[in-house]
């Protein structure tokens, strides 16, 4: 035991001039005061107080050292997570690579450690396991490698912890970082000497992730499926992604995929059979290709033969009405309905027209809705057709798309309740919009160029080429800019705005539904030379892309979407209904409980769906599935009579990566933090001997730090008081 103090040169020899002084101010108080004894006990006194607060200064310390008696120990941690399958780690004298966990395991099972058994105590200690599977899929269990944990749990368990042998590839994903357990392991001088499992760049592999396919898709529709692919050559590679079914190859696409990078793409399939379809993408294997099982996905999509329901609403039989009413009516997957308002004439007539606008019963039935140049006017719609329309796709989730013609009808509707659904702003001052002689295209955006509802080709390459090639448009509608929360996907050719070129094709998500501008009349002429083929297949996707959601699940006088559409384990899924009685009237008082069960019907969860307000009969509630898998969702209302059975698909992203590079950096980190070293599976015969070389015992330092206890300023502060109080007692205040 001993006392240590903080101090410099300068300040002791500060000091002690202070303290010089001190006494020597005090020695002529007590002389001028005829050399009274009670005078000397008070300038004494104030001595001594001047003298403990210099001392304070000094930071004063009790150092007390003890000597480690318990027996001492080091610890080998080794890694037992999934990303040790990775097969990276070439050793000397081995023309192959072996894997990581292989590597471990033959150096574990030589004993390199028996030396160290001779002067430690050595503890094997096993950390991040692959969870049983039973107890993943229930989530009693989360994956990961958690080295911060395996770190401190070796500190806790052992007195006389010497160092420690960490054995991994350092790809920790789960837990805090293992620096910190490193500062502690530091502060009780037991440093880490790291062993470093895999290489430091990725394997030559192709991987195939990130499918975004659809729950469902409608029989005979051409459906987009999005995926991702992570080229970890040092080369392009040209090569075939194929889709599989039970039948063999529905189609195949020739893609590029750039060196050392990511490429996303989308392959159509158009299903010819009703039915659940389990599918598989794949990409062929490469000739020197290290992990060949992530080149492939298997996945199900729902079939369904299906009819949706279109309702255009007009004015004028304009061309781009007339070809859009065909496309619509020739469709076999839709049915369409029309209301015409035609100026001096009345209501329009014929085959699907109807003689006013429906009213809000009936216009619940409606997937989408088309308006043309359509305004809230004398004649034509109303102020309650349009709040109609705008609860129809906010609660109910249908969709909206504006088609602006050159009699600015639209612009009535910018003050009507729909208004702030529109996803531009326009000009009210040019109600005619642009007209010009020379033709002008449209232009797709960086996000149009793969968006669903612009793929007329099969890449986004030949997507932007066939675009440029389209026939153009002569007139649009004036937009002054996009609002925000919309997203563009084509602009005008040549007109440009404050913020950029001019946005024609534009969409928004609006409540439960969206909603798309088209600010041109001229998508009929995209049928010049080539007839149907883009014309359809562009009002095809749109219809199909804004009616997915509504039918997600649905029956009777009942629909179920929910949200997202390909959840993961421990993502929020948010539940929409709507429910209708059999006159088609929303149903505001429903009970609506929702048992959640899993494949084999064993009860989960069971759950209650609130009414949300507007009086569209809409239902919301939520749920968090804990574990992947199929979930079977029970929608009921005995009152109302409501059944409704779907099926959601859970899957869960491993945290493990087999294929990534070791982390050397943060293994490198913690060696040098805590005064280890880093090295390599070859080199353990030096860590070896670098921990021989360590003391069996050291000296635990204790230190009682005197200058910040409460109690050492309370006495100088009873010392001061005593002084002032003697001042005034001896008459010296």
């Amino acid at each position: 035991m001993h006392l240590s103090l903080s101090y410099s040169l300068t300040v002791v020899i500060v000091g002690i001039l202070i303290l010089m002084a001190s006494a020597y101010f005090s020695y002529q108080q007590w002389k001028s005061v005829n050399l009274r004894r009670p005078v000397m006990f008070l300038e004494v006194l104030r001595f001594v107080i001047i003298a403990l607060i210099f001392f304070t200064l000094l930071r004063p310390e009790i150092v007390t050292k003890l000597r480690q008696k318990s027996e001492p120990e080091i610890a080998i941690l080794y890694d037992q997570s999934a990303s040790m399958d990775t097969i990276d780690v070439i050793r000397a004298g081995q023309p192959d690579a072996e894997s990581r966990m292989g590597c471990l395991d033959n150096l574990l099972s030589t004993k390199f450690y028996a030396p160290l058994e001779k002067k430690f105590k050595v503890s094997l200690q096993g950390f991040s396991p692959p969870p049983d599977p039973a107890k993943l899929a229930g989530a009693g269990e989360v994956e990961g490698t958690d080295i911060e944990d395996a770190m401190n749990k070796a500190l806790s368990t052992s007195k006389n912890l010497r160092g420690v042998i960490l054995m991994t590839d350092g790809n920790w994903n789960k837990g805090g970082s293992p620096v910190g357990a490193a500062v502690k392991l530091r502060a009780r001088q037991a440093p880490v000497y790291s062993v470093v499992f895999g290489g430091k760049t990725y394997l030559p592999d192709i991987e195939l992730r990130n499918i975004k396919a659809p729950a469902y898709c409608l029989l005979n529709e051409k459906i987009s499926i999005p995926f991702q692919v992570e080229n970890h050559f040092q080369r392009d590679i040209k090569t075939k992604i194929k889709l599989y079914s039970g039948s063999g190859i529905e189609t195949e696409k020739e893609i590029t995929l750039p060196a050392e990078g990511s490429f996303s793409d989308s392959i159509i399939w158009q299903p010819q059979k009703e039915g659940k379809v389990s599918l598989r993408l794949e990409l062929p294997e490469e000739k020197d290709e290290a992990i060949k099982l992530n080149n492939s996905r298997t996945f199900d999509i729902a079939v369904r033969k299906e009819s949706l329901k279109v309702l255009i609403v007009e004015s004028l039989p304009r061309w781009e009405y007339r070809y859009l009413r065909n496309a619509i009516s020739r469709d076999p997957g839709m049915e369409l309905s029309t209301v015409l308002y035609l100026p001096d004439i009345g209501m329009g007539g014929g085959k699907n027209y109807l003689d006013k606008f429906p009213p809000k019963n009936e216009l619940s039935k409606y997937d989408v809705i088309f308006i043309g140049d359509v305004g809230v006017k004398q004649g034509q719609l109303t102020t309650e057709d349009v709040e109609n329309i705008k609860g129809l796709v906010k609660h109910q989730g249908s969709g909206l798309v504006f088609l602006p013609g050159q009699k600015g009808n639209e612009l009535t509707l910018i003050d009507s309740p729909i208004g702030e659904m529109m996803p531009v702003e326009l000009d009210k001052s040019k109600p005619a919009g642009f007209a010009s002689p020379v033709e002008s295209k449209l232009v797709l955006t960086t996000v149009g160029k793969d968006h669903f509802l612009t793929m007329l080709a099969d890449n986004p390459t030949q997507n932007s080429y066939l675009w440029r090639e389209l026939p153009g448009f002569f007139w649009n509608a004036p937009v002054l800019s996009a609002k925000t929360g919309s997203s563009i996907l084509a602009v005008h050719s040549g007109l440009k705005t404050s913020g950029g070129r001019m946005p024609l094709l534009v969409i928004k998500e609006y409540g439960s539904g969206n909603v798309l501008f088209m600010g041109t009349d001229s998508a009929w002429r995209w049928r010049k030379g080539v007839e149907d083929k883009y014309h359809y297949r562009f009002w095809g996707q749109v219809v199909r892309w804004m009616a997915h959601k509504r039918h997600l699940a649905h029956d009777e006088g009942v629909r179920l979407f929910y949200t997202p559409e390909n959840p993961k384990a421990a993502q929020t899924v948010f539940l929409n209904a709507t429910i209708h009685d059999r006159t088609g009237m929303p149903v505001e008082d429903a009970e609506i409980i929702v048992n959640v069960k899993d494949k084999e019907g064993k009860s989960l969860q069971r759950l209650k769906m609130f009414p949300d307000k507007g009086g569209w009969g809409t239902y919301k509630g939520e749920f968090v599935p804990d574990k992947s898998g199929t979930y079977v969702l029970q929608m009921e209302n005995e009152k109302n009579n409501i059944s409704l059975k779907t099926e959601i698909t859970v899957t869960r992203e491993s945290r493990e990566k087999i294929g990534e590079p070791a982390n050397w950096n943060i293994l490198k980190e913690v060696s040098q933090i805590s005064e280890g070293e880093l090295s390599t599976p070859d080199e353990v015969e030096k860590v070896v001997s670098k921990i021989m070389a360590l003391p069996k015992y050291i000296d635990i330092e204790k230190r009682f730090l005197l200058w910040c206890q409460w109690w050492w300023g309370l006495i100088i502060l009873l010392l001061i008081s005593s002084y002032w109080a003697g001042r005034k007692m001896v008459g010296l205040i």
